[in-house]
């Protein structure tokens, strides 16, 4: 029900024809509309929003153009999480899991609503970061399930010790202060320009001290015990589980706005019962902003549903 300013549409491309779609006849119309007039002519010039208003009302007692949109976003949103909760494996999922689903609902709206944004370097850079992530996790989750294989063999030998990388925090805690001292007195350009660079290597430091701690946190100073191993191999696989679901996310979404019909469209009525008949935190769904935006909403039961009288509300 949208487009973009000056977008070329090919209303001949299967998108627009598949499924019943009408592509082919909306461009009949268009030309139709547009036959015998000037540029500087409505094309719709038989119809105005008082017929528009009263031709959607036969549809949805006090539907208007203005709540289409609206109406149209929360129906949807409504359904797919109702599609959802109806699965037979709704009640074993954890609340993160239900998040992920939610989120999915929100794309289906978005995606109606032609909320499209492009991919930013930033968003490339973040997604090949995340996956790089996730390919140590799951490395370092195989050395503790070697190590765990070593304790029960008694061969506690070719067990990997943690190195300590205290040397290399401090290191970098020294180099951003000195490179702040550095900022505070500077005052020619070139003392300016030798402190941002300063800054900036102490931060690159700072970076490769943390990567390095990150690189064996898995590990111990000392042989562990086999509980130990046991309860990290269990906490490893919870963050690679979360990590996974969060890069889902982020690549899933990367071409879709989900916050603009959270923010504008979505009556947030339907989330806030959804959190709460499903047990998930409201500030896994809304942020403090949002939160505070639709305080109104937050008292809802959980059994409240967006429906024709209420879309006539809105």
């Amino acid at each position: 029900d949208s487009m973009l300013y000056k977008q070329t549409i090919d209303f001949g491309a299967a998108i627009y024809n598949e499924n019943n779609g009408m592509g082919k006849q909306v461009f009949d119309n268009f030309k139709a509309f547009c036959k015998k007039k000037k540029s500087s002519e409505e094309i719709f010039d038989k119809i105005n929003p008082t017929m528009l208003n009263a031709h959607l009302k036969k549809f949805m007692d006090g539907l208007t153009a203005k709540v289409f949109r609206t109406y149209n976003a929360s129906k949807t949103l409504q359904e797919e999480l109702r599609k959802t909760e109806a699965t037979g494996s709704w009640d074993r999922l954890t609340a993160a899991e239900k998040v992920v689903e939610y989120n999915n609902a929100n794309r289906e709206v978005a995606i109606l609503c032609n909320h499209q944004r492009s991919v930013s370097k930033a968003q490339e850079t973040q997604l090949e970061a995340l996956g790089a992530k996730l390919a140590t996790l799951k490395k370092q989750k195989k050395t503790l399930k070697g190590i765990l294989k070593c304790l029960n063999n008694g061969n506690t030998e070719k067990i990997p010790l943690k190195k300590s990388g205290k040397h290399l925090v401090e290191a970098a805690a020294d180099a951003i202060a000195k490179a702040k001292k550095m900022k505070e007195k500077a005052k020619t350009n070139a003392e300016k320009i030798a402190a941002t660079e300063a800054d900036e290597a102490a931060k690159q430091q700072r970076r490769e001290a943390n990567d390095a701690k990150f690189h064996q946190a898995h590990l111990w100073e000392r042989i562990p015990t086999k509980d130990q191993v046991i309860k990290r191999i269990q906490t490893w696989t919870a963050k690679i589980t979360k990590m996974e679901m969060d890069l889902k996310h982020k690549d899933d979404n990367k071409e879709v706005s989900l916050g603009t019909s959270k923010i504008n469209y979505m009556d947030p009525r339907i989330s806030v019962a959804w959190c709460k008949r499903n047990e998930v935190p409201i500030e896994k769904i809304f942020s403090k902003t949002l939160r505070d935006k639709f305080n109104w909403a937050m008292a809802v039961s959980p059994t409240w549903e967006f429906n024709a009288k209420v879309g006539k509300q809105k």
